[in-house]
């Protein structure tokens, strides 16, 4: 009889019924759950790291291996939900847990952690993926997407599928390649390079951070860029006329734009204005005391 009962917990366990913990005196493990194919899968970790990876079962695979500090780790299943969860003890906030998780292709992901290390790659669904101190290394494919960190770095790679992505950094670098679609990239100080492919909305916000993009604009294409210190470098292919506008109070403007830019008869600033259709790509940049560089070719 106690052995049936014991078969039956471990039924409702693996199928999502009841969560999993995962005893962590400096151990290893591996645990299974069941899940739909579009399940939302939401991890949280302090310290150490992220893997998520997506594969063509419909389950989520967590394996690890987790420090003595950490007390453990759950995993529960139910309501189109799994949460991964790493428990420490309330008197620390130390322990490493490094963590690989295997996940629907199509799920949506959410990764919360502090300190870890962050990274997916094979994830077709959205992903929302946040960490304070911990770098952040991604394939984005998913629509309305979100990288976000404090310190840490964030690269993240496109598939070249259009999609609406929004990173930010305070203080980290931010490098996006092979994005298209829409993009919302914002930091504090950090720099931020973008290699993009065809997009329709670019929107860049910097206080001292520099911001490079270069993508190729649709016909109805809108760029909006601003920084106060720091600079801003936009290079836009695109066909058809363009439209721009851009402004610096004390900053150089330059580039290859065939126009030419003005300066402020009564006090400093510089502005270089291109009007010339109702219809097309329009750009506008501003800075207070940054650079400007704008080419179309």
């Amino acid at each position: 009889m106690r052995e049936s009962g014991i078969r039956i917990v471990a039924a409702l366990c693996f199928a999502g019924g009841l969560p999993f913990a995962a005893s962590a005196a400096g151990s290893t493990f591996d645990r299974t759950v069941v899940a739909g194919p579009k399940d939302e899968v939401l991890i949280s970790n302090v310290s150490g790291k992220v893997d998520v990876r997506g594969w063509d079962r419909n389950a989520v695979k967590v394996t690890g291996q987790l420090d003595e500090d950490v007390e453990r780790v759950d995993v529960d299943a139910s309501g189109g939900r799994v949460v991964v969860k790493v428990v420490l003890p309330h008197s620390t906030n130390d322990g490493d847990a490094r963590l690989e998780v295997f996940v629907p292709v199509l799920s949506t992901v959410e990764v919360s952690a502090v300190s870890a290390d962050v990274s997916s790659r094979g994830v077709l669904g959205t992903q929302r993926l946040k960490s304070v101190s911990g770098e952040i290394n991604a394939e984005v494919s998913g629509d309305n997407s979100e990288v976000r960190s404090v310190s840490g770095d964030i690269k993240v790679r496109g598939s070249g599928k259009p999609v609406s992505l929004r990173a930010s950094s305070v203080s980290g670098s931010v490098e996006l390649t092979n994005v298209a679609g829409k993009l919302d990239v914002v930091t504090v100080s950090g720099t931020a390079r973008a290699e993009m492919g065809e997009v329709s909305e670019i929107r860049g916000r910097t206080t001292s951070g520099d911001i490079t993009i270069s993508a190729r604009l649709t016909r109805d294409a809108r760029v909006d860029v601003e920084a106060v210190s720091g600079d801003i470098t936009l290079n836009l292919k695109h066909e058809g006329e363009l439209s721009a506008e851009i402004l610096s109070f004390s900053g150089d403007i330059g580039g290859c734009l065939n126009a030419e830019v003005v300066h402020s008869k009564y006090g400093p600033g510089t502005r270089l204005d291109i009007r010339t259709v109702e219809t097309g790509p329009r750009v506008r940049a501003k800075t207070l005391s940054g650079d400007i560089e704008v080419c179309d070719r």
